[in-house]
């Protein structure tokens, strides 16, 4: 007898351009992603549908999570990430931003992407350019997911995107909010961004073993047959 195989994970039944399921509510990412933004910032339980974490969302109890199929399944097929990118640029322009290609080999060292400020910012960053506001909450979740499902590149843009910020309007977003998005951006990806302190192990063990092999991967000289 034949057992039929386990159903994927949502978020990448979500994801994926040829099932399109849809949430519990009925909405797909092509449906989301053509809100306009003032249901963007007034609805609270579609960023942990396009932007899971493998922690459980407080606000959201029925939120997807990312597990270890998840993670695998998003950084081995391209078509997942770039509706994931798809995702983040409706989000970028939502605050104010433009995802570009870095167009030279210099700006390129530091990575593939570059976010620079959309036309529409001015108005745009009313929204959540406060000492604080939900929306930096959201941005650290992007940031932390983009991150894990394999849009590094992408999620160092926005951060750099958001110190700029910082340099132009000193003193307007609070520090806390920045803490967070830098441990979102650069901390290894086992630790969430509320975890207080960075030694010894937490988080998930498949978010574990992968920065363990980045690390030994890191630690091989170039042209060394391993």
């Amino acid at each position: 007898m034949t057992t039929s195989a386990a159903p994927l994970p949502f978020p990448v039944r979500f994801y994926d351009p040829k099932i399109q399921a849809p949430d519990s509510r009925g909405r797909t990412l092509t449906s989301i992603l053509a809100w306009p933004d003032d249901r963007l910032e007034h609805s609270h339980d579609y960023i942990q549908i396009l932007f899971p974490l493998p922690e459980r969302s407080p606000f959201n109890f029925s939120a997807p999570v990312i597990d270890e199929q998840t993670f695998s399944q998003f950084r081995s097929k391209p078509e997942l990430r770039d509706r994931l990118r798809d995702s983040l640029v409706r989000l970028l322009r939502f605050y104010g931003f433009e995802l570009a290609p870095q167009v030279s080999a210099a700006e390129a060292r530091d990575g593939k992407y570059r976010v620079n400020l959309g036309v529409d910012f001015p108005h745009a960053s009313r929204n959540w350019v406060t000492r604080f506001d939900h929306n930096h909450l959201r941005i650290t979740r992007i940031i932390r997911s983009c991150r894990i499902l394999g849009l590094d590149d992408e999620a160092q843009a926005f951060h750099a995107a958001l110190w700029r910020v910082n340099t132009e309007r000193p003193g307007v977003i609070s520090q806390k909010s920045f803490m967070f998005w830098a441990r979102a951006a650069h901390r290894p990806l086992f630790l969430a961004p509320e975890d207080e302190g960075d030694e010894g192990r937490h988080g998930e063990d498949f978010l574990y073993r992968y920065e363990e092999g980045r690390q030994v991967a890191a630690a091989i000289p170039h042209g060394v047959d391993s």
